[in-house]
């Protein structure tokens, strides 16, 4: 799949608020158009840039249907065509296709930041705090096997894109974000905020504290609807490559 094919909808300027942790509201300013990628990216143009590069590792992915166990090799989980979201890759190796993918074009490609997503998403929600999008399919314990709940969610997904013309925001994969994964800042009203400017020493969570990690959004197939609501965080580690978690690009207005 050539880069050329690659097909963006732009997200206006906008305002929101979320949920902090003590409960408040904060206000959430994003300045400038972002152009987003209209589906996540494909199977085929990451194996372009695998192809491109020579890599022919085949890792061991991890999957979740009620515990994390080992999962099918990379190869094994992206066999249904080079139009289906890739799944399976790490942080890093999503930094390594947009690098290339931006020299390729000529254009600077990147990760969304957390309150992109946010704005972008909440096009599709009548509420400004939480909200249950009718686009999360809740797949789990239906007995299916992984493949099929996923392709059942993403060809649902497909066909229903919210009012910016984005498809698979949620409910789908959980999707890698540019942030390290971090509090929010302790303050009424931010602008374009892009989490902590470098790794963190550690995250906490769940009253735990674990090693630093980025931010992925959005909920899946194998996870309960909530998960993709527009104000649920969550987190991986740089290096996790998990059956349900891919990503997609955006580029900013030129």
């Amino acid at each position: 799949m050539p880069s050329t094919d690659l097909a963006f909808a732009p997200v206006p300027p906008g305002t929101f608020r979320r949920r902090v942790t003590n409960g408040w509201l904060q206000t959430v300013h994003v300045t400038k158009t972002v152009h987003w990628q209209t589906t996540p990216v494909s199977t085929g143009l990451y194996q372009a840039y695998r192809t491109a590069h020579g890599i022919t590792a085949d890792p061991q992915l991890e999957i979740w249907d009620g515990d994390w166990r080992p999962g099918p090799l990379f190869s094994e989980a992206n066999i249904h065509g080079d139009d289906v979201p890739v799944v399976g890759v790490s942080h890093d190796d999503a930094l390594g296709l947009i690098a290339w993918l931006s020299q390729r074009d000529g254009r600077a490609y990147r990760l969304p930041t957390e309150a992109e997503y946010e704005h972008a998403l909440r096009a599709d929600c009548p509420c400004t705090v939480t909200c249950d999008s009718h686009r999360v399919i809740r797949r789990k314990h239906t007995g299916r096997t992984w493949p099929e709940a996923f392709l059942a969610c993403w060809n649902t997904a497909e066909q229903t894109p919210n009012p910016h013309g984005i498809r698979a925001l949620n409910g789908v994969l959980w999707q890698w974000y540019s942030d390290w994964y971090a509090p929010y800042p302790d303050t009424t009203d931010v602008t374009d905020p892009r989490g902590p400017d470098t790794e963190p020493t550690s995250s906490r969570w769940k009253g735990k504290t674990l090693p630093a990690g980025h931010i992925i959004r959005g909920g899946s197939y194998s996870y309960p609807k909530w998960y993709g609501l527009c104000n649920n965080r969550h987190f991986s580690f740089p290096g996790d490559r998990n059956v349900n978690l891919g990503f997609r690009i955006v580029v900013d207005d030129s």
